[in-house]
């Protein structure tokens, strides 16, 4: 029997206890579509975590790279070049001008240096960012996309349950799995909405930010900077929706919820 691994939860093919043989189910989507959703928003989440630890090692990089910078004295030859160095005044300017031209090979081999010196700093050196830090790092583009996958994977596992439990027809199911996700959280939650027992605002928040990611147009680059509380906060939300639906299901295997909280605490002990 083999077993399959992700992140920190492991899962196994599921087999009949005694025969050893898999058990099918009555529709086309048998015990293995449970198991592979479950593998999916495994990989997403650890993935969606792995590009955060990315993004705030760049931005420690960067700081230490400016403090290395101002270290490093241009020579006469690149001196001579400043002084009469005049430089574009549009963006478009700047991205067509060689900055070959402005420092010489020996500059830019320390410049170059220091950055490598940098990222091999911030892999192993302490930093604290605040709760107020705007993460601008473009890796935040790969934990914002897989936070919205796992979140998403997850809420399709569930309408599947719903639908194999005869909660919902398959009318109904057919109808809700393809609408929009915020549509599918609200249909799944509607009771407990109605009854103000939870709040989407952060889960909102959550999917408009994906939004942003999926259209990168030059507003959303310029505007895409999540702070860390922001994060937080989504971890926290989505963390309380995942145990509703694990009350719900009473799976035994992948404690999705709690492994949120695992991930959000492991960030927080190394970057907050």
């Amino acid at each position: 029997m083999m077993m399959v691994v992700r992140g920190t939860a492991p899962h196994m093919p599921y087999t009949n206890p005694i025969g050893g043989k898999l058990v099918n189910m009555s529709n086309k989507h048998d015990i293995k579509t449970y198991q592979k959703l479950s593998l999916g928003a495994s990989f997403f989440l650890e993935e969606a975590f792995k590009y955060l630890d990315t993004a705030l090692k760049y931005e420690f990089a960067s700081i230490l790279f400016g403090e290395l910078l101002e270290t490093i004295e241009p020579n006469q030859e690149d001196r001579k070049t400043i002084d009469k160095l005049i430089l574009p005044a549009t963006p478009i300017g700047m991205l067509q001008f060689d900055n070959k031209k402005v420092i010489s090979e020996k500059t830019i081999k320390k410049i170059y240096s220091a950055w490598d010196n940098a990222q091999k700093r911030a892999e192993n050196e302490k930093y604290k960012f605040g709760l107020n830090h705007s993460i601008d790092s473009t890796e935040i583009l790969g934990h914002i996309n897989n936070m919205g996958f796992f979140m998403e994977t997850i809420i399709n596992r569930h309408l599947l349950f719903l639908n194999q439990s005869r909660k919902i027809d398959d009318f109904s199911y057919s109808r809700i799995s393809t609408s929009r996700i915020m549509e599918r959280i609200v249909y799944i939650f509607k009771d407990e909405l109605n009854k103000n027992r939870i709040h989407l605002n952060e889960v909102q928040n959550l999917f408009r930010l994906r939004n942003k990611t999926v259209h990168y147009t030059p507003d959303n680059a310029k505007i895409l900077k999540p702070m860390v509380s922001e994060l937080i906060k989504i971890w926290n939300q989505c963390s309380k929706l995942l145990e509703k639906l694990e009350e719900k299901e009473n799976f035994v295997d992948g404690n999705f919820s709690k492994q949120i909280i695992y991930y959000s605490l492991k960030f927080q002990e190394r970057w907050i």
